[in-house]
């Protein structure tokens, strides 16, 4: 049996506190303090000498810009919300005919402006617009009849 000091192994410990160990337990902690002390070397040789600490301002973004827990239940909410939106969406388009779909699609979800729609598909603008357009008369006309005589 090993005798160790408690003291010289866990900073925490302010006196000497004198341990029994067994032979194995005595040499994981000797491998342990070989290891911390090449660790140590090979920083102070490579000069690396950063953390969270390096600066002052490193720490406090690390903080800030970690969202609270009433953020993530904010996006969640707003997740749900997107998904209700897109599975009503997905439901609105059942009603639409394909070529109102694609249209639909590259205006709302594409980003793509009316002029560049028709310019795509060698229409006219007003045929794009009329086709967005009475898609929503029509989605309004559905809603009206079964989403709100409920």
């Amino acid at each position: 049996m090993k005798v160790i000091n408690l003291r010289l192994h866990y900073p925490h410990y302010q006196q000497d506190t004198l341990v029994e160990v067994s032979e194995e337990v005595f040499d994981v902690l000797c491998q342990s303090v070989r290891e911390t002390r090449n660790y140590e070397r090979r920083k102070r040789y490579h000069r690396a000498y950063y953390s969270l600490d390096a600066f002052d301002w490193a720490e406090n973004y690390a903080l800030k810009h970690s969202p609270s827990p009433e953020q993530f239940v904010l996006l969640a909410e707003e997740q749900a919300e997107r998904d209700r939106l897109a599975v009503a969406l997905r439901d609105a388009l059942a009603y639409a005919i394909p070529t109102q779909v694609r249209r639909i699609r590259a205006y709302y979800l594409g980003g793509m402006t009316q002029q560049q729609i028709a310019d795509r598909e060698r229409v006219h603008n007003s045929n794009v617009c009329l086709s967005i357009r009475r898609w929503l008369c029509n989605l309004r006309r559905y809603y009206a009849d079964h989403h709100l005589g409920k």
